[in-house]
């Protein structure tokens, strides 16, 4: 099973060229870390985990960059489990590309059909299905990143649905077994924070997600996202972050809003990127 990429031309460049200086300018951008990262050598001595965001480059580039600026201090991975929310409406609610590759115009990367396999035994929620995949964004995005920095590597794609925290909670324990099961793992959370609203609002709803996000609490995050009416896309894929019992608290890298971009502050969407280690 191949996937060719379905957002290339449009989230981010079309061309190799193009899009490697694309990347360097995320991580040299006003928003992004400032600096371009080494690639490193060495493999990830633990698992960790990131969130970041996954609009169009120009938008949430810097901002995501960030994020891979600093796994890269700690090494390369093995594997690479995404986890983001299925937008498109199609498919199962936990949805997973099992086997093949991905491809993005900087090259292939193929899919880990040991850890499919751990995963779809360890949450009786998941199941194969390629369709939830075939036109989403949420995690094609994050490939080029993470082909641009660490070259060689396995990845498994997970798409959720909306679902309630009880079926975060059963995603959780696939991904601790995964975690319990393979070493030098990079677990990447995708999601945007609130949508359409002015800066201001935008920038003081996503501070409340943010706040449940670093204290690990996804009940709280839940319930904040329903009290106050936030339009976070990826709620459940970061919910599941936090049920894990692997990883401790997220740590916050950035926090911006496509305002910050376009200078147009009457609708913007959100943005934030964290870091969190193994326990």
């Amino acid at each position: 099973m191949k996937r060719l990429p379905v957002v290339a031309g449009s989230f981010y460049p079309g061309s190799a060229l193009r899009l490697e200086s694309t990347i360097k300018e995320c991580f040299l951008s006003k928003l992004g870390p400032g600096y371009i990262p080494n690639k490193p050598d060495k493999l990830l001595e633990k698992n960790f985990a990131i969130i970041v965001p996954h609009a169009g480059y120009i938008y949430s580039g810097p901002v995501a960059a960030h994020a891979y600026a600093q796994i890269t201090k700690f090494g390369k991975p093995e594997l690479v489990v995404l986890v983001g929310p299925n937008h498109t409406g199609l498919g199962s609610q936990i949805g997973i590309w099992d086997e093949g590759e991905w491809f993005t115009p900087l090259g292939s990367t193929k899919i880990s059909k040991d850890a499919a396999q751990v995963f779809l035994k360890s949450c009786d929620e998941a199941l194969i299905d390629y369709q939830a995949h075939m036109n989403e964004h949420s995690l094609e995005v994050q490939l080029p990143f993470l082909q641009y920095l660490f070259g060689e590597f396995e990845i498994l794609p997970i798409c959720v649905f909306p679902v309630f925290a009880n079926v975060c909670q059963k995603i959780a324990s696939g991904l601790d077994e995964l975690a319990q099961r393979f070493s030098s793992v990079l677990f990447v959370f995708s999601t945007d924070l609130n949508h359409y609203e002015s800066d201001e609002i935008t920038k003081q709803k996503d501070e409340m997600a943010i706040e449940k996000i670093a204290e690990k609490d996804p009940f709280g995050l839940y319930t904040v996202v329903a009290k106050q009416k936030i339009t976070m896309c990826g709620l459940s894929s970061v919910a599941s972050l936090l049920f894990m019992k692997h990883f401790a608290k997220p740590r916050l890298l950035k926090h911006a809003t496509s305002g910050d971009v376009t200078k147009d502050k009457t609708q913007v969407v959100g943005y934030a990127s964290f870091i969190c280690e193994s326990i």
